[in-house]
């Protein structure tokens, strides 16, 4: 499947809203599968599919437009499942997942929480050395398809959220599509581009900013404490938000620099001192 796509729906996304048939050509655009379904029928299959999307009626014949439900999810209401996996290669057609760990969380509470290996004959030496996962480790491991079905099922309607959310997105979609299943279609929202805007650090790796903000996970490189790790950031992070910051799509937006917000004036003494903290 072509990594186009997700930029693509995205950037749809990012139009809404948009009236049904507009909607429909411009998805049946990325998706050639489902272009000779109607426009109501596509948008059923979205929705049930957990794509953020819903019906914004506008008159009293019950004509409506295509809205993302991103606009109006408050964030203390929004279920958010942070992700991580650990893959043999760095694209599908070389490699495989090979573990992923993910937690549900609302509100900055943990929810539920999912921790797999996956079957692999084969991990290579430069994995074996990052992550510490050797193929006798993962002799009987669930096969892949059957750990995408279980992952698909905790993910729900979630908001996707990962630690450069580009690679852990593209890379379960893509195997979802591989095994013949529909892509993944949740909102996302990305740790590494929220902590740029909201963190002083030198760098941003996450397993920099584990030790830099006194998270400590103990383990770096394995799915699940990398995901719990992304889950603590994420709560320090959201601590610096403006306070305009409200919906999910609010956070979205401003993550990716799309919004700005007046800053507060900081004294020269001061910035000097919190910088030589870091």
């Amino acid at each position: 499947m072509a990594l186009q796509y997700f930029s693509h729906y995205f950037n749809i996304l990012d139009k809404m809203p948009l009236e049904l048939d507009v909607f429909r050509a411009k998805f049946a655009t990325i998706l050639p599968e489902y272009k000779e379904l109607e426009s109501e029928t596509l948008l059923e299959i979205m929705i049930g599919l957990h794509a953020p999307l819903h019906r914004v009626y506008q008159s009293e014949e019950n004509d409506y437009i295509v809205d993302t439900t991103t606009k109006n999810l408050n964030l203390q209401d929004t279920k958010l499942c942070f992700v991580d996996i650990e893959t043999t290669a760095a694209n599908t057609q070389s490699g495989q997942i090979i573990e992923i760990g993910a937690i549900i969380a609302q509100n900055g509470q943990i929810l539920d929480t999912f921790d797999t290996l996956v079957y692999s004959p084969y991990v290579p030496n430069d994995i074996i050395a990052l992550t510490g996962i050797e193929a006798y480790m993962l002799e009987d491991a669930p096969r892949l398809e059957q750990v995408l079905q279980q992952f698909r099922m905790f993910l729900g309607d979630c908001v996707f959220v990962a630690h450069n959310v580009s690679f852990d997105y593209n890379f379960i979609a893509e195997s979802l599509y591989d095994y013949g299943m529909p892509p993944l279609f949740n909102a996302r929202l990305c740790t590494l581009e929220l902590s740029r805007k909201t963190l002083l650090s030198k760098k941003y790796a996450l397993s920099y900013l584990n030790a830099m903000l006194g998270i400590n996970t103990a383990q770096a490189h394995r799915a699940y404490a990398d995901a719990l790790t992304a889950f603590e950031l994420y709560k320090i992070c959201v601590q610096s938000l403006p306070k305009e910051v409200q919906t999910l799509q609010a956070l979205i937006d401003f993550s990716k620099g799309k919004i700005t917000y007046p800053q507060r004036t900081i004294s020269k003494k001061r910035t000097t001192k919190q910088q030589a903290l870091f």
